[in-house]
């Protein structure tokens, strides 16, 4: 079954099992579009002058939120390949790269999705503002969580990441809205 099409309570029961199927990149995905829906919490009907502004975000977050799905169900399938190329002993770099990939997208997308929250962080619903802040948090923390798992596949390539600018990147915005937020309060 495709994660998209799971209820939460067989999503909750798949992922305690001891071959859990989402794992936990699949999660890292559904929580940064959980994340991302979040957000959107603080869309308000009448942003005045800034309406514009506010269609580029709204837009741009839902077009990230659409591209998990297919990211979530892509890291089960490449890990679940790469699994069965060990097992059989044909593994090779492409496929190590290939599980990888849905994770270095999903931070692409969080990046990009941190520099949009800050418009709703900034004009959006005060009233759902801790809404905006735990979105914030969220997406963070999921980059910061893939980034181990990230580096186990592309330690077993010739590729190389550098996940120390992409971490301060995502610190950088990150810090950037929680400011945007403390204006608000």
């Amino acid at each position: 079954m495709k994660i998209i099409d799971m209820d939460v309570k067989n999503l909750l029961l798949q992922t305690r099992k001891a071959e859990a199927n989402p794992g936990g990149g699949a999660l890292l995905i559904l929580i940064s579009n959980l994340a991302i829906n979040l957000s959107l919490m603080m869309d308000k009907n009448n942003f005045e002058i800034n309406k514009n502004l506010a269609k580029v975000s709204r837009e741009t977050l839902l077009e990230i939120s659409k591209s998990y799905e297919t990211y979530m169900q892509d890291d089960v399938d490449n890990f679940n390949e790469l699994m069965i190329k060990i097992k059989e002993g044909n593994s090779c770099e492409e496929d190590f790269i290939k599980a990888a990939d849905p994770l270095l997208n999903m931070i692409e997308k969080n990046i990009k999705g941190l520099e949009h929250i800050n418009f709703f962080l900034t004009y959006g619903k005060k009233s759902t503002l801790t809404d905006g802040q735990i979105a914030n948090d969220l997406l963070y923390q999921a980059i910061l969580s893939a980034l181990p798992t990230i580096k186990i596949n592309l330690d077993c390539t010739s590729n190389s990441y550098d996940l120390d600018s992409i971490k301060d990147k995502a610190n950088k915005i990150y810090l950037d809205n929680l400011n945007a937020i403390e204006r608000r309060k």
